[in-house]
């Protein structure tokens, strides 16, 4: 395991002008994925979308965990990305905890 000293840490969030504290994973179902071009089309959407920190689709499990800023994209707005969108053949669902 990686020790980190907390000042260390501490200096590395208050240098990091992003808001550790202010994101969130969002996990997503994401049909009609069949190869590893339909997992760089649909991770490259969601990366352009306003509010999307990180993208991690697996083809092997269909699904996608998004880390967004909430106050910027909701889940909601996930769904409606262009890229499950008719006439776009891939289709996703929230998946709850």
């Amino acid at each position: 395991m990686l020790k980190v000293k907390k000042n260390l840490l501490i200096i590395l969030l208050v240098q990091n002008p992003f808001d550790v504290m202010n994101q969130n994973e969002v996990k997503l179902r994401i049909y009609g994925m069949t190869c590893d071009d339909c997992v760089a089309s649909v991770t490259r959407s969601l990366k352009e979308q306003r509010g999307v920190l990180e993208v991690n689709v697996s083809l092997k499990d269909g699904a996608g965990m998004i880390k967004v800023n909430p106050e910027e994209v909701s889940p909601e707005e996930l769904l409606r990305n262009r890229v499950f969108v008719k006439p776009s053949h891939y289709k996703a669902t929230l998946i709850e905890d």
